[in-house]
């Protein structure tokens, strides 16, 4: 999701104009009969509550943006990770899942529900502390039931350190409130808003004379447990990722890691942590309350978390074979493949505009863009929003004149809930399928055939979310990272090189599951640049000469609105 594009969908939202399913964070909190918070920042004018009001407000108090400003002295207590102890659980369970001839161990969590189980069963048994660092910790059953199992983590005195990006917390940011009131937790808010905290669209409007600023968002994702086991990938904490929603549902992917990984993640995440363009949540969001209140505010809030992800049934297997993270935890050794890690993320003072020119070579999309030029036989990349743009260009370039057979996997349009960022991708189609690069487009109709997605979509959109790339089918990237110029210049990522044919065939696997079953494959008309759209229903083809399945709402934003943005901003 793109900041810009996030600034648009705010503003048709709050004029009420209907559009067709998005993901629940994407849209804007509903603005008619929510009162203005207490600490919200929101120093120059009082907060009127109807929709419209709001928006002739935002209008007006936009000559003022400039009175918004963060504290310039906040106290920041720096801390540390608390490095893994064998004398306990987590501790004990990943020394004896490591072999002793490899640096690190890891597991596939491709299914949500297990994913989710790895979560819960990680903070279910810390006992020193827990690390989540997220781009989007949503207020709805799926972080309610996380950030209450982290509470009962706390309760028995775990440490808990919750690092959280500004952008979508308007709707969370009371939850997060109360949480802070329990003892042992701490949060705390990458590159925050200044002020108009309540509403996402007063955010924006009170932020304009610093959109440069704000425009840079921390995109990583990441959760370890008492320095002993790390759950990271491109799942964020929100009902859309754990195939929860109504409406839409992403399929996506993590890896669970014990071993050397560990502790570089966890250096990263006290950079990030330390790092001064993180702010104290209780430095921008005040409550009157008494912390009593906030933690029996916290419990109903949360209370449609008790009957939510039942533990997977502990003798039932994912799709590769893995039994639930839970229902292994009696028998350690877990069962995990093992080999090399190699770590790598962005630095968080990216958010100063260093990587806006494209030419830091310390970026993760730096890092991993190489890596594709230096494929030497087989190339797969997985990209929810792909947008290679010049260097990326480069690079498919390079690898195909090395003879590397090259396939892209990404959202088609109408599948996509970011039209702008799948119209930039096109312009791109033509040249790469000239090149000889194998384009596919998931379609949630087909994926809705295979046997197993389909159940779980239900009647929901579905989607592709998961960042990876399979090099000479020996090394995967899993991070955070999309293949687009956000990732590359604006947002901060995560990203991770997993030395493992094991791993890599079983990700070559779910990707030819996902292109055999559910989606189009794209070529070219013979002469002429024109495409066409390939889909196999029942072993018949059908062939479509123009973007499939497009709704007239995405054609209308394409029309008179995309032309407008950069795409050095998607």
């Amino acid at each position: 999701m793109t900041a810009w594009s996030s600034l648009f969908a705010t503003f048709w939202g709050s004029l009420g104009i209907e559009r067709k399913a998005r993901m629940q964070q994407r849209e804007p909190a509903a603005l008619q009969g929510l009162p203005m918070r207490q600490g919200s920042g929101l120093s120059c004018t009082p907060m009127p509550t109807h929709p419209f009001r709001v928006l002739a407000w935002a209008a007006l108090t936009g000559l003022f943006a400039g009175c918004a400003t963060l504290p310039s002295e906040v106290p920041r207590e720096a801390s540390a990770a608390i490095p893994l102890s064998a004398q306990e659980e987590l501790g004990r369970i990943a020394t004896q899942s490591v072999p002793k001839s490899a640096s690190s161990a890891f597991r596939p969590l491709e299914l949500s529900a297990y994913s989710m189980d790895a979560r819960l069963t990680l903070a279910r048994h810390a006992q020193k502390s827990l690390d989540l660092q997220y781009y989007l910790l949503q207020n709805d059953v799926t972080g309610h039931t996380l950030l209450r199992t982290v509470r009962d983590a706390a309760a028995r005195g775990v440490r808990v350190r919750i690092l959280v990006d500004d952008l979508y917390t308007a709707d969370s940011d009371q939850m997060l409130v109360q949480l802070a009131a329990y003892p042992n937790v701490e949060v705390r808010l990458f590159n925050p808003f200044p002020a108009g905290r309540a509403f996402a669209l007063t955010r924006w409007t009170f932020a304009l004379d610093d959109f440069a600023r704000v425009n840079h968002r921390m995109h990583n994702k990441m959760f370890i447990a008492d320095g002993a086991f790390a759950v990271a990938g491109g799942r964020n904490i929100a009902d859309e990722y754990f195939f929860s929603n109504k409406e839409g549902n992403f399929v996506d992917f993590d890896l669970l890691i014990a071993g050397a990984a560990v502790p570089q993640m966890a250096a990263i995440f006290d950079r990030y942590w330390n790092s001064r363009r993180v702010y104290p949540l209780l430095a921008l969001e005040k409550s009157a309350d008494p912390p009593a209140a906030l933690r029996a505010a916290f419990e109903k809030l949360t209370s449609d978390a008790l009957a939510a992800y039942p533990t997977p049934p502990p003798d039932q297997p994912d799709l590769l074979g893995f039994l639930p993270v839970s229902a292994e935890f009696g028998s350690a050794p877990l069962k995990m493949y093992s080999g090399q890690i190699e770590v790598f993320s962005d630095d968080p003072e990216k958010v100063t505009g260093r990587a806006e020119s494209g030419d830091d070579e310390t970026t993760v999309t730096a890092r991993v863009t190489k890596a594709i030029a230096a494929a030497r036989s087989d190339l797969v990349i997985g990209s929810p929003y792909f947008i290679p743009g010049a260097p990326g260009m480069a690079s498919l370039r390079t690898a195909r004149e090395h003879g590397v057979h090259v396939e892209v996997v990404t959202n088609s349009l109408a599948s996509n809930d970011e039209p702008f960022a799948s119209a930039a991708y096109g312009r791109y189609r033509v040249e790469m399928l000239k090149m000889g690069v194998d384009l596919f487009e998931t379609d949630s109709r087909q994926l809705k055939k295979d046997p197993l997605i389909g159940a779980a979509l239900h009647s929901s959109v579905g989607r592709s979310h998961s960042k990876l790339i399979i090099f000479d089918r020996r090394v995967t990237f899993v991070g955070s990272m999309n293949m687009d110029l956000r990732s590359a210049r604006l947002n901060t990522e995560l990203g991770l090189l997993v030395d493992s044919p094991e791993l890599a065939k079983d990700v070559l696997g779910l990707a030819d599951r996902v292109v055999s079953v559910g989606s189009y494959r794209l070529r070219l008309i013979e002469p002429g640049d024109q495409l066409q759209w390939v889909a196999s229903h029942d072993g018949t083809e059908k062939i479509y000469e123009s973007e499939p399945e497009v709704d007239f709402a995405t054609k209308l934003q394409l029309l008179f609105v995309f032309p407008f943005i950069s795409e050095s901003l998607l």
